[in-house]
């Protein structure tokens, strides 16, 4: 097998939580490329789930020995490090992650998190509080429309600020309130935040939305997509993998559509299935292994 090959093989592994059989993979590869920080990173995140925690630590050290500018090594070493109650160093590497990537809202959403379970819970606030701030920098409150304050909230989403993100879903909907996305990503949030049935109100709506709009253009892979993650979520499985598959008719190459049919057999205990859709992925797109 070549380098790709037994690379993508470990992100299809780490991604179905079989991550001794990960870390065999990523080892090949390091046989074959010994000094590629990617997969060295890879390695150590593995090796974290695996509670080897010198053993990450080394991967992810030699790993910022090759690329010492990536912040989200850094991120990885320095939670790392604090679960290993090494503050000091951890607070360390989560500064130069900081001064790597100061634009970046997860990385002082990560530090932020870092300080609360430090107890620092002022210096805490402030990390998380500009998290929040660099997401919504990049908007013109007054000029936005449906689409941009749902992708707003999905920003917040990720940082874990769910009810600034229902705010934001909120505000779409006023102005579109046929807005599948918007609806879908309530429903995710408001189960975020405990209130389950409601959620479940909203991304069944999305799902009629979603519905309509394969009805007016059935040969738009994208719809048919977002009516998969909908699904699954609902966890209506085998009508998600059916629209999982109709979006990768359409569009074969549809890299997301290829991970959403892998969870779903994933989430079936289909796992050979879910292997064989992950590995699809990564031979398409090979950026999506660093969504680990």
């Amino acid at each position: 097998m070549t380098l790709n090959e037994w690379y993508n093989k470990g992100v299809a592994l780490h991604e179905l939580k079989r991550f001794t059989e990960a870390l065999d993979a990523y080892n090949k590869a390091l046989e074959i490329s010994p000094d590629n920080a990617k997969i060295l990173f890879s390695k150590g995140v593995v090796l974290k789930n695996l509670m080897k925690y010198d053993d990450a630590l080394d991967a992810f050290d030699r790993s910022l020995e090759i690329n010492p500018v990536d912040a989200k090594t850094w991120c990885f070493k320095a939670e790392l490090l604090l679960s290993l109650m090494q503050y000091e160093e951890a607070l360390d590497a989560f500064y130069k992650a900081t001064s790597l990537a100061p634009e970046d809202p997860e990385v002082w959403y990560r530090r932020g998190m870092a300080l609360r379970e430090m107890r620092a819970y002022e210096d805490a606030m402030d990390d998380l509080e500009k998290a929040i701030r660099l997401y919504s920098k990049n908007y013109d409150m007054n000029s936005m429309n449906a689409s941009e304050w749902c992708k707003k909230g999905m920003g917040l989403c990720k940082i874990k600020s769910y009810r600034e993100a229902l705010d934001a879903f909120n505000r779409a909907l006023e102005l579109n309130p046929t807005n599948g996305k918007s609806l879908y990503n309530k429903g995710v949030a408001l189960r975020w935040l405990g209130k389950n049935d409601e959620a479940k109100l909203y991304i069944e709506k999305a799902v009629e939305i979603f519905d309509n709009k394969i009805k007016a253009n059935p040969e738009n892979a994208r719809f048919w997509y977002n009516k998969g993650i909908a699904l699954r979520d609902l966890e209506r499985y085998k009508e998600a993998l059916g629209a999982f598959e109709k979006a990768i008719d359409i569009n074969p190459s549809f890299t997301k559509a290829w991970i959403g049919k892998g969870i779903v057999y994933d989430r079936v205990k289909k796992h050979q299935k879910a292997m064989e859709a992950y590995e699809r992925a990564v031979d398409i797109n090979p950026i999506y292994s660093e969504l680990i």
